[in-house]
């Protein structure tokens, strides 16, 4: 090359007959070559390169083609992108466009910084549908990638859909948190996790530590490995992201007031948009009409301006990420996106309002996938634990009847208490009504040693006792759970294998490790020398029974008590709401899920409202058939199968399992208006506090 530009250089200068014209040639030339060929190129953020090279391919999402960002994703994507910035934490709801944010940036060191780059989900099913559900279409139809993405050489798996060479020595690996050996046996400085926490990162018997410490060891031997860490959060006491968030700066998307800036330009009244609540003046806020139909929703911003839905778009054009704490780690930045920040029309304030009045229909069951799917928030459980025993005793009110109206059918359930001082039986008796809003129709000991068969017959009578509906007619109980576990199982057992015909059933709490949640109910029985019992979910009929202890407004779940008993029930006195609420959810020391504490106290009448509530997902499993309540009137059958037809016609879709927010709000039947005042002033969320008033 240089001795072409000597060359030249003396064929100019012998034209000229000047050697200084052509050592100014040469020069030019020289210069030219630096600025243009040998010149470093500037690096690219990652915002520009997502929308200069970005493509959303077919099938992935409502749209295809080039790539838009919105204001708050270009933010995004360049902190996912910035070398300078090693640890990433997003807390994030649905619909803000997170996962194509992600794969944007996997893109973006795939070819403009070119790496190792390695995703880690939960599962593996979870790693092979992203593989090839949103990397293997991204490397396919960008254009950018699809020359580089090299062919599968001889030997190697054609459909292996969690790994992908170029041919610019960059790679991208897809793995699922669960597997043993998800983090061995490969390097990586790009690394992306996702869903942080799915139950598959929790750490298991066999896994050697923290899953995400053990995945940022994959970018040990890199000085620049770069980590993000994203998930919705589920409950506040067990989630990983939102622990890792409040260790991180906090960043939230400042947006100016619409209102406060002035034509010239000059922008004002900075906020960050805020869910809010009813006992805040910021906020969302809207208004119903006498029939509880959602009328005008607006915003109400910390400067006291009320803001309309069209003035998002621009007031996200002009937003601007902030740090609003200090991180503990240095470098470690916290995003945080919820649904009411998107420009997704589904994401429209009103959309999101109508959704959390539908929630108000099941507040026990439907506000925790809002606030986790919505709001981007972790969810802190009440259940029973938070509720003061006199709040639930002043609850108790008067029944027209030994059973009241609402109630369609009865379900019993039943403690067995051995030992040589004061042995019994003890046995609660339930009332449900649509959606499962239940009455406690009264709580029965029955004295005597369970190794006789004297205090099994009394507990045969109750079960046959037939209790006075307001219009004379009467129920007895459709169906009923024993616990035999204890040192009565054989007892147990021939009492119910005896009446099996009659739904009377022996229950064993399932072995449940690291705070699993299975179905309460087993698709089929156990059985052993003849004897037949189910193994129930005791952590999802826990979760399930306590948490409707917490609703308070009259409706689906809501637990009611009577004031006056029947003659031979126990008084409904302190020690009985204190038996109801005794058991506690923690978090084992050291460990990432919540487990139900069983206290040394006694806590009978909290056990026997369990197993009752373990019954109706009998009935459930019984009838074969999931249907709403309310869908048909329940009428009293004179066969079983009738009986199982009419109790399924009572009965949700199962509780405890939700965990969607498309199911909860299929389950919603009615709406409720918060207040929502709307008084100009200032103040410091609930969120800011780490709390969550709704």
């Amino acid at each position: 090359m240089h001795k072409g530009l000597e060359a030249a250089a003396r064929v100019s200068a012998h034209r000229h007959g000047d050697y200084r014209v052509g050592r100014a040639g040469l020069r030019a030339s020289l210069l030219a070559l630096f600025e243009g060929t040998l010149k470093f190129q500037d690096r690219m953020i990652g915002s520009v390169w997502a929308e200069r090279y970005g493509w959303i391919p077919k099938g992935t999402g409502a749209e295809h083609g080039k790539v838009t960002l919105y204001g708050y994703q270009r933010g995004l994507v360049d902190v996912m992108c910035d070398p300078n910035i090693p640890l990433l934490t997003v807390l994030k709801a649905a619909r803000v466009g997170y996962t194509r944010c992600a794969t944007l940036a996997v893109g973006y060191h795939l070819h403009q910084d070119p790496t190792l780059c390695a995703i880690a989900q939960p599962t593996i099913p979870d790693a092979e549908d992203f593989g090839s559900g949103e990397i293997a279409p991204m490397l396919r139809d960008t254009p950018v990638l699809a020359p580089l993405l090299r062919p599968a050489r001889k030997g190697e798996k054609q459909d292996n859909a969690t790994y992908y060479q170029l041919s610019n020595g960059a790679s991208v690996r897809v793995v699922g948190a669960a597997s043993d050996d998800a983090f061995r046996r490969y390097s990586a400085r790009f690394l992306f996790g996702d869903e942080i926490d799915g139950e598959g990162w929790t750490p298991g018997a066999k896994t050697q530590g923290d899953k995400l410490k053990l995945f940022w060891t994959r970018g040990e031997t890199f000085w620049n490995r770069k980590q993000v860490r994203g998930s919705t959060p589920l409950m506040m006491e067990t989630s990983r992201v939102w622990k890792l968030w409040l260790s991180s700066d906090q960043r939230r998307y400042f947006v100016p007031c619409p209102q406060c800036s002035d034509a010239a330009g000059h922008l004002d009244g900075w906020q960050y948009l805020d869910w809010g609540g009813p006992d805040l003046p910021h906020g969302l806020k809207w208004s119903t009409d006498a029939e509880g139909n959602l009328g005008k929703v607006w915003y109400v911003g910390t400067c006291g301006c009320v803001i309309e839905e069209r003035h998002k778009a621009w007031m996200d054009a002009n937003g601007e990420w902030r740090p609003t704490a200090k991180a503990r780690t240095p470098g470690h930045v916290g995003m945080h996106l919820w649904t009411g920040m998107s420009l997704n029309p589904n994401a429209a304030w009103p959309v999101i309002v109508q959704e959390w009045l539908e929630a108000q229909a099941d507040p026990a069951t439907l506000v925790q996938p809002f606030v986790n799917l919505r709001l981007g928030r972790p969810y802190k459980a009440t259940y029973g634990q938070e509720l003061k025993v006199q709040a639930i005793a002043d609850r108790a009110e008067p029944y027209p009847a030994e059973v009241p109206p609402g109630v369609l059918f009865l379900t019993v359930g039943v403690d067995v208490q051995s030992g040589t001082v004061n042995p019994r039986l003890e046995a609660s008796v339930y009332g449900w009504g649509r959606g499962l809003e239940g009455w406690l129709i009264g709580h029965f000991v029955l004295p005597g040693d369970p190794a006789k068969p004297e205090v099994w017959n009394r507990l045969d009578a109750l079960l046959k006792r037939p209790f006075r509906k307001p219009d004379g007619t009467t129920l007895d109980a459709r169906a009923a759970c024993i616990d035999s576990g204890g040192h009565h199982t054989q007892e147990v057992y021939a009492f119910c294998n005896r009446r099996r015909t009659r739904r009377v059933w022996a229950i064993k709490g399932r072995s449940e490790t690291n705070g699993q949640r299975g179905k309460v109910w087993p698709r089929k029985p156990s059985s052993k020398l003849g004897s037949v019992w189910y193994m129930i979910g005791g952590n999802a009929a826990r979760d399930w029974a306590y948490t409707s202890l917490a609703v308070e407004k009259p409706g689906p779940r809501r637990v009611h008590f009577p004031m006056a008993v029947p003659p031979d029930a126990r008084e409904l006195d302190e020690e009985f709401f204190a038996q109801l609420t005794r058991e506690r959810l923690i978090v084992p020391k050291g460990r990432q899920h919540t487990v139900w504490e069983k206290p040394k106290a006694p806590h009978e009448a909290g056990v026997c409202f369990v197993y009752a509530y373990a019954a109706v997902c009998g009935l459930q499993a019984l009838s074969g058939t999931y249907v709403r309540l309310g869908e048909a009137e329940a009428e009293e059958p004179d066969a079983e199968a009738a009986a199982a037809a009419e109790t399924a016609a009572a009965l949700p879709a199962p509780a405890p399992e939700t965990n969607a927010i498309a199911a909860a709000i299929a389950r919603a039947k009615r709406m409720t208006q918060p207040a929502a005042p709307a008084q100009p002033a200032a103040a410091p969320t609930a969120f800011d506090k780490g709390e969550l008033y709704l």
